[in-house]
């Protein structure tokens, strides 16, 4: 199946249900918040609408709960699972960078050293308390993915990032230093 109609929404959800089996939309959105929402950001109400319409695709498939809260199980079907190794085993492409601290910065007038340095130290603590929060997910491993290279890989890069940003935000305070 070509994947141009398939946006990273719905890879997100085959992905997840491919690696931990049937799950509900929920679960996605736990999943989601708890993994890839540090690193790719997206409506979270997308996790709810994509799996109906991958079922359409014959991508998932779908069973309801007979009685109780009549929850809907997706999973993936052999379809699925060969769209995700599809996608896997494509070019990526470029990342995109959308930093709101990069987007204010480029707006401040240079000679507003109030502003930087109020931007700035926000910034510093915003990225402080992501690296923070990485390291204590690479401690507990809530997933239980640690043990997983690409899932430890992913959480490299957004330590590295955060490293990269911490001192990016740094030097933006120290040239405002007076001299």
């Amino acid at each position: 199946m070509p994947d141009a109609t398939l946006g990273p929404s719905a890879f997100i959800v085959l992905g997840f249900l491919n690696h931990a089996g049937p799950a509900t939309a929920y679960d996605l959105k736990r999943w989601a918040d708890d993994s890839v929402g540090f690193f790719w950001t997206f409506p979270r109400s997308q996790l709810y609408a994509e799996p109906q319409r991958l079922v359409t695709l014959g991508l998932l498939t779908e069973t309801q709960e007979e009685s109780g809260r009549r929850r809907r199980l997706y999973a993936v079907t052999d379809a699925g699972r060969a769209a995700l190794s599809e996608w896997r085993r494509s070019p990526a492409g470029m990342p995109e960078l959308r930093d709101p601290g990069l987007l204010r910065i480029f707006f401040t007038p240079a000679g507003d050293h109030a502003a930087l340095r109020e931007l700035a130290a926000g910034q510093l603590q915003q990225h402080q308390e992501r690296l923070d929060t990485y390291h204590a997910m690479l401690r507990a491993d809530p997933c239980g993915w640690a043990d997983k290279p690409p899932f430890t890989r992913t959480l490299r890069m957004g330590e590295l990032y955060e490293q990269a940003c911490l001192t990016f935000w740094q030097e933006v305070l120290d040239d405002l230093r007076p001299e």
